[in-house]
């Protein structure tokens, strides 16, 4: 019995140091982190852009371009206007078949005249009546009829002058007049052509000469910038100022292209919507540099680089501003030159993220 006891107690002894033992490798193994491993990457080096002026693609226009309508429905009587031509505010483009309106204009006013020469007649009866019922000429319930018939009269008078006013108004209706000053540049209907309410037959620039341009971001242009606008003549090119004077709020959410508007002091020698190359001529030197495209990520809208840092083993997120293409590259500011950045599949990196450059790519 003392033996298996003491047997018991040694063999509790074993299970002891062996668990012990066991702990401890246990706790030395995972004690020790796990490093993480870096990610291969692609990086190029940041290059200044060839210059300091960036140049787009503009179309000549004007400050309106407006769509005239027809008022009413019916055939189209006659286009009275062609594709070029200036109009003046209220000038007639169009004249609508107008028989029907024509008849009701011309019984409207027959009935207001009729309406109107009774009133008149009752009008003067009824002053001549006055005072008659006093000295016993007319009775007293003979004026107050003739009182009564005069407003009666008048009530209708006014009735048909209100239908002979809306008479006119959809004799005027068949007329489509210009609503402004401007350039006849598209005349979309013929004479003869049916037309519903609201159909569009002309379309009219108007206002002043402006260069509608795209841009790649409007942070790089400031309203009361400058411009040189130079139009390839059959000859020799044409060169004229302008100045960003409108910026649009809002941006293609695919291409990230955004329109301004430049303003001209004179029109252009060119028909509408004629191409012309739009260079900004910044009064603050910025420094322009060149990225590729494939480099180039965004977040909310915003477009971003992965800088690599000094070591070479970091990134962090940049905030760039997209001035122009080139290219296979974009000419960007917020970058300086010589900086690394990662050249390729940006949407795949974090911010925690090691790299570790695995090819330095050239700029096409």
């Amino acid at each position: 019995m003392w033996y298996q006891i003491k047997k018991t107690k040694v063999l509790y002894k074993t299970f002891l140091i062996t668990t012990l033992i066991s702990m401890s490798a246990c706790k030395e193994k995972y004690s020790k982190p796990v490093a993480p491993q870096p990610k291969p990457v692609e990086a190029v080096q940041v290059v200044p852009a060839d210059n300091n002026l960036s140049q787009y693609v503009g179309f000549y226009t004007a400050q309106h371009i407006i769509s005239v309508s027809t008022l009413r429905e019916g055939k189209i009587k006659s286009i009275s206007v062609s594709e070029g031509e200036f109009v003046h505010k209220n000038d007639i483009l169009a004249i609508m078949h107008n028989t029907d309106s024509k008849l009701l204009l011309a019984q409207a006013q027959s009935e207001f005249e009729a309406a109107h020469a009774n009133t008149l007649q009752l009008s003067d009866l009824v002053k001549r009546s006055n005072g008659l019922d006093t000295i016993g000429a007319l009775s007293t319930s003979t004026i107050k009829d003739r009182q009564s018939a005069l407003s009666m009269a008048r009530a209708k008078e006014k009735i048909a002058k209100e239908a002979e006013k809306l008479a006119e108004s959809q004799e005027q209706q068949s007329m489509v007049r210009s609503p402004e000053d401007g350039i006849i540049i598209k005349v979309s209907a013929q004479p003869g052509a049916l037309a519903g309410v609201g159909s569009k037959i002309i379309v009219m620039a108007a206002g002043n000469p402006e260069i509608d341009v795209e841009l790649y971001d409007s942070k790089s242009v400031n309203i009361g910038e400058q411009a040189k606008i130079t139009i390839i003549g059959d000859t020799h090119p044409i060169v004229v100022k302008g100045e960003v004077v409108r910026i649009s709020p809002y941006f293609d959410p695919d291409t990230k292209v955004r329109h301004a508007r430049l303003a001209l002091k004179n029109p252009l020698p060119i028909p509408l919507n004629t191409s012309v190359f739009v260079t900004l001529l910044s009064e603050q030197v910025k420094n322009f540099v060149r990225v590729p495209l494939t480099a180039i990520f965004y977040t909310k809208n915003t477009p971003l680089v992965w800088v690599v840092s000094k070591n070479k083993q970091h990134i962090e997120e940049q905030n760039i501003t997209i001035v122009s293409l080139k290219g296979q590259d974009a000419i960007v500011t917020g970058l300086l030159p010589e900086q690394l950045v990662v050249s390729s599949g940006p949407d795949l990196l974090q911010h925690e993220d090691l790299v570790k450059i695995v090819q330095m790519d050239e700029h096409s």
